[in-house]
């Protein structure tokens, strides 16, 4: 059973700068501690305990996470089911003029988001995880936010990266790919073509953003962080992941780790 949505958690124990961070899929991003400067629209944002950062689909952030009092902890809430139209109505109609990333956090918006993070999923049904992700969306939408998440909700790059991030270690071949997709060859590259993006790009986002969720749960080994996003050498791994994200695998892990 896949579920409706998902929590990550995100950590540094030092000042942790990073480009390029494609977003697949709708997400919430809750500050714990420390705040996070976000760099948006040639202008910078600090987001705060206070607030949630709001993540439309396919999203490209560049960001530097700042700890505070020794330590940077956030959780990203990453959906997988779409809210009713009528929600996004709503959403739409109570909008702001001036919209931006950043959403403040009032009590029952913290309670929700409390609530989704202390259900264990593995006994959950989906219809019992929609009604209270739902929960969550009609919030939203009565923020005058929802619409903001869902602008790319029918993206084909998205679905695809979804479907990638199952298993991103795997070969992952073009044409048993797109035959998952019921399409030809040459129709899956045409989507993604009219999308501005090329499939071994996507499939490269995927496999980064593995290895970062690797780094956060403690795999800090170069050649086996490599292996399980499927890149046989480390030191192209090590290429790929800074020319994405600006900075080496080793230099990342050490911003998860205190200076003695």
């Amino acid at each position: 059973m896949s579920n409706q949505y998902q929590v990550s958690f995100f950590r540094a124990e030092q000042p942790q700068q990073l480009r390029n961070v494609r977003i697949h899929s709708p997400s919430i991003i809750q500050i714990i501690t420390g705040s996070k400067r976000l760099f948006w629209k040639d202008a910078t944002e600090d987001i705060l305990p206070s607030q949630v950062l709001l993540c439309e689909a396919s999203a490209s952030m560049c960001f530097e996470n700042l700890p505070q009092k020794g330590r940077f902890l956030s959780r990203m809430f990453s959906f997988y089911c779409q809210p009713p139209n009528t929600m996004l109505e709503l959403s739409t109609q109570r909008a702001s003029r001036q919209e931006g990333p950043a959403l403040m956090m009032d009590s029952a918006l913290h309670d929700t988001l409390n609530a989704l993070f202390s259900f264990d999923l593995n006994t959950m049904s989906q219809a019992t995880q929609t009604f209270w992700v739902m929960g969550l969306f009609q919030q939203l939408a009565e923020k005058g936010a929802l619409h903001q998440l869902f602008r790319n909700s029918s993206v084909f790059s998205r679905k695809l990266s979804y479907y990638l991030a199952y298993a991103p270690g795997k070969e992952h071949a073009l044409e048993t790919v797109a035959e998952r997709f019921a399409m030809s060859r040459a129709t899956l590259i045409r989507k993604l073509k009219q999308e501005g993006t090329q499939y071994r790009e996507v499939l490269a986002e995927v496999r980064l953003s593995h290895a970062l969720h690797l780094m956060q749960n403690g795999h800090d080994n170069v050649l086996s962080l490599a292996q399980q996003c499927g890149y046989q050498s480390a030191g192209r791994f090590s290429q790929r992941f800074k020319g994405k994200f600006g900075v080496t695998p080793a230099d990342y892990m050490k911003t998860l780790n205190r200076i003695e």
